[in-house]
Parts: structure tokens; C-alpha cells; sequence
């Protein structure tokens, strides 16, 4: 018959690895931002995005795992994020005023719209003499 033995490790232990444990529940996106958006940006005070190129911005708070904000932008805009004032601005126009922290870590993503290529045929039209 087997015999079943009891290890008791100290207490400091137990809590080091459930801190370590709750650290790498972090989540990386929130499950609403595309996975082919690309993090442009991350910190926990101002932070600043321009667009290279017309698409979808994702403001992230990796602390409470919500979406702070997500909206279209144009080639050459600029998204401002200011959590000493509680203000995000799209080209100083804003576009959310509470709900940031300082203490908070944002992430900000961004996915480039698809958009159709126009297709130009061009027609050589010679008359033969």
C-alpha cells in the first residue's frame, strides 16, 4: 500500500508565487482590438499617435482590461492622451474627458483600413493610315 506524504512549504512562498502568478495576468489587447492591429504606442502618462495612413486607433487599459476608447482616423491625425487632465483629443478635438489614471498602463493600436485600388484602363485608340 502507498503512503501519501504532506510537504508544507512556509507561508512567503505561497504568497511570492501568487503574486508572480497575478503579475502574468496581464492581458497584451483586449479582445474587441483586431489581431492584426499593431501596438503603435504604450505608457502611463501622455501619450501621442499619428496616422501614417487612413484606419482604426484602440485605446487599451491593460490595467482593468477595458476598452478606453476606439474611433476612425485620417492619414496625418494625431491622437493626444493626456491622463493629468482626463483628456484624449483627435487633432484637438476631443474625444473622451474621464476615465483615465496616470497610474494606469494604455496601449494604443492601430489597424490601417483596407481600401479598394481604383483600376484605370487605358486605351490606345491609333488610327492606322
Amino acid at each position: 500500500m502507498a503512503t501519501a506524504k504532506t510537504v508544507s512549504l512556509p507561508r512567503w512562498i505561497v504568497v511570492f508565487a501568487a503574486l508572480i502568478g497575478a503579475a502574468g495576468c496581464m492581458n497584451e489587447r483586449h479582445s474587441q482590438i483586431p489581431t492584426d492591429a499593431t501596438l503603435m504606442t504604450e505608457g502611463q502618462k501622455s501619450l501621442a499617435f499619428r496616422a501614417t495612413e487612413p484606419g482604426t486607433v484602440y485605446v487599451y487599459n491593460r490595467n482593468d482590461n477595458k476598452m478606453v476608447y476606439s474611433g476612425e482616423m485620417e492619414r496625418g491625425q494625431s491622437l493626444s492622451i493626456d491622463p493629468e487632465i482626463d483628456r484624449m483629443t483627435i487633432d484637438g478635438r476631443t474625444v473622451l474627458e474621464k476615465g483615465l489614471d496616470n497610474n494606469d498602463t494604455l496601449r494604443v493600436f492601430f489597424k490601417a483600413s483596407i481600401l479598394p485600388r481604383e483600376h484605370v484602363i487605358i486605351e490606345d485608340r491609333r488610327e492606322g493610315h
